[in-house]
């Protein structure tokens, strides 16, 4: 019997992916940009022949949005779950990418920064959301994600060291495929 066939897609470019701004609380208006909805557009057009039956995304407005772009060609229910939320960099909302980045050196997977989830924190999470889609009965199923957790659940599907998975570059709205 087949397995399930999962899409990986890191949302199209938003507003702070161009100020370089982190962005991890789901209340701030963090848009698609212009170019951000032709990506997901063409995102859309490039699965339009893989049968997905269900959509699930982050509660970050630029995944929702891609989310939603994506799914005018398939017209299923798209599940909103924080499971596959951005890295939560709480404490340097807003501020750029470097500043929370420096904040986890010398060693990003094992950095406890106050006021941030970690990286242990962040991949639990994610192997949560991992067993939850064995279970469901669909079985091409599209995830809408950030470039963090989408390295992640990647790596772990794939039984990559972390820093091996963490290294993969996740571009805005190409569709990644894996049979599991």
């Amino acid at each position: 019997m087949p397995g399930k066939t999962l899409f990986f897609v890191r949302h199209g470019e938003a507003g702070y992916n161009l100020l370089d701004r982190v962005n991890s609380h789901p209340e701030v208006k963090n848009d698609l940009t212009v170019t951000g909805r032709e990506q997901a557009t063409c995102c859309r057009a490039a699965l339009a022949s893989a049968g997905i039956e269900a959509i699930y995304c982050s509660e970050l407005p630029r995944a929702r949005q891609t989310a939603e772009i994506i799914n005018q060609a398939f017209g299923v229910p798209v599940v909103v779950d924080r499971l596959i939320n951005e890295t939560g960099a709480f404490a340097f909302e807003g501020l750029p990418c470097a500043a929370w980045h420096r904040a986890q050196v010398p060693d990003r997977l094992r950095a406890v920064v106050p006021g941030c989830e970690s990286f242990e924190e962040m991949k639990s999470r994610l192997l949560k959301f991992l067993d939850r889609l064995r279970e469901i009965p669909q079985q091409r199923i599209l995830v809408v994600s950030h470039e963090e957790p989408i390295q992640v659940l990647l790596g772990a599907l794939e039984c990559l060291p972390d820093e091996l998975a963490r290294s993969r570059a996740i571009s805005h709205c190409m569709p990644i495929s894996m049979e599991i």
